[in-house]
């Protein structure tokens, strides 16, 4: 209730300032000194997409005041002096900045924003809690308690979570860092927060490395025990076999690597599951066989469909190698995550990162423009290109490639739609400004 009168209360001086994110910032002060430097940081991003993505004031002040109360608190210390992060770091993006955003270009000149973050217990990387391992179960369970999100269900998050994530007992993990050369993530958990037309939707994401090493099995191996071990019934209803198949072929075929699986934290009826797997291939070959599963299944487009996604990933990747040699970053390996959910088919979606193919985030931006040009109007690619001025400025956008550092895109009743995926890169620009002798804020 408290939540729903603050916006109220900010929505009644709307008429006084447009900007929902200066007024909330204007009567709202938390705690937390580290929720507030997180707020003010990627708070004020979350506001510009709202802006940008037409969503109403009234969504704006909403999901703003979710942010500020809800995730922010969540997000772990703030960098030290030196703009480095105590004693944990995320492996939620490339900079270890604990959230990032997203942006699925819809029909309509309208954007949908989503946003992903890692809850941060405080003993987080000290020997009592080395993984990470409470603060997810934690944030979900007050979700749960005070009914914050309609409709959340915890049964498959619960099941899955035991199956791919290590146990409490960690004597022997304790010098795990969670990540391998700071790169390949090998334990732990990250959060979605969706802020579909519908309602949001939680979501959950559990990278599989280390229980399969402690188990002495691949990560393919760990991910299908948890699917075959599902309650008889809804394993009954999914149709997983296809994929299971190709997976195995693509291991030796492509040397797919199983990285992340997702969950839908909604009724299993209901519920996705998802596996990401990346491969250093590019051809057009390669993107046609993972879509189809090898042949085991067409593709869900039109022609047109197909034809646009063939020329997206042609925009980033054509000047690629069809085999990435060994020395390239593994993000920059494209990969797909197939999704599985009752009575439905296996869905393919695609995702590369075009931070190893663009020169600076200009050079992407244009690069999307000339794709979108004669598919959909400018007026939605103005509106994203100056959120992103107004969220890194000219100088970040200039001079550096990894705000940008994915792009989705899935073939979805005959359509292509596409996501980008934005770093708010918190941590190398606070890192920048105390180098810099300058404020961040």
């Amino acid at each position: 209730m408290e939540l729903h009168t603050n916006t109220l209360a900010a929505q009644d001086r709307v008429e006084d300032n447009p900007d929902p994110w200066t007024l909330i910032d204007s009567v709202i002060g938390l705690r937390s000194s580290d929720a507030q430097f997180w707020w003010e940081r990627t708070g004020r991003m979350l506001a510009r997409l709202l802006e940008g993505a037409k969503y109403t004031t009234e969504e704006q002040f909403n999901e703003l005041f979710v942010f500020a109360l809800l995730i922010a608190p969540e997000l772990g210390p703030a960098p030290d002096e030196n703009g480095n992060l105590p004693r944990w770091q995320s492996s939620n993006t490339p900079d270890s900045t604990p959230t990032d955003f997203s942006w699925e270009w819809r029909p309509g000149n309208k954007g949908t924003v989503r946003y992903t973050f890692e809850p941060i217990g405080p003993h987080a990387g000290t020997p009592s809690d080395p993984l990470n391992q409470y603060a997810a179960n934690l944030w979900l369970a007050k979700l749960q308690k005070h009914n914050l999100v309609p409709g959340l269900d915890l049964e498959w998050y619960d099941h899955f979570t035991r199956h791919i994530l290590p146990g409490t007992n960690t004597e022997g993990t304790r010098t795990v860092t969670g990540q391998i050369k700071g790169i390949a993530p090998v334990a732990g958990c990250y959060l979605a927060r969706d802020l579909e037309p519908t309602g949001p939707v939680v979501k959950a994401y559990l990278y599989p490395g280390l229980k399969s090493h402690e188990l002495g099995i691949s990560s393919l191996d760990l991910a299908e025990r948890a699917i075959r071990s599902l309650p008889d019934r809804q394993l009954a209803s999914l149709d997983f076999e296809p994929l299971f198949e190709y997976l195995h072929e693509g291991v030796a075929k492509y040397s797919f690597l199983i990285e992340l699986i997702g969950v839908d934290c909604v009724d299993p009826k209901a519920a996705r599951i998802k596996f990401y797997v990346r491969a250093p291939h590019t051809s057009i070959a390669y993107l046609m066989d993972a879509l189809t599963l090898g042949g085991r299944r067409p593709h869900d487009g039109s022609d047109d469909a197909l034809q646009d996604l063939k020329a997206l990933w042609t925009t980033f990747l054509g000047d690629a190698p069809d085999v990435l040699p060994a020395s390239t970053p593994v993000r920059s390996q494209p990969g797909f995550y197939y999704t599985i959910s009752a009575r439905k088919p296996v869905s393919p979606k695609v995702y590369f990162s075009p931070e190893h193919w663009c020169k600076n985030e200009f050079h992407f931006l244009s690069r999307l423009r000339g794709y979108f040009s004669s598919r959909r109007s400018d007026q939605m690619m103005d509106n994203y290109e100056q959120a992103m001025r107004t969220i890194y400025g000219t100088e970040i956008l200039d001079k550096r490639c990894g705000s940008h550092y994915y792009i989705g895109c899935a073939l979805h009743k005959g359509q292509l739609r596409i996501v980008t995926y934005l770093n708010p890169q918190t941590i190398t620009i606070e890192r920048e400004a105390i180098r810099n002798g300058v404020n961040s804020k």
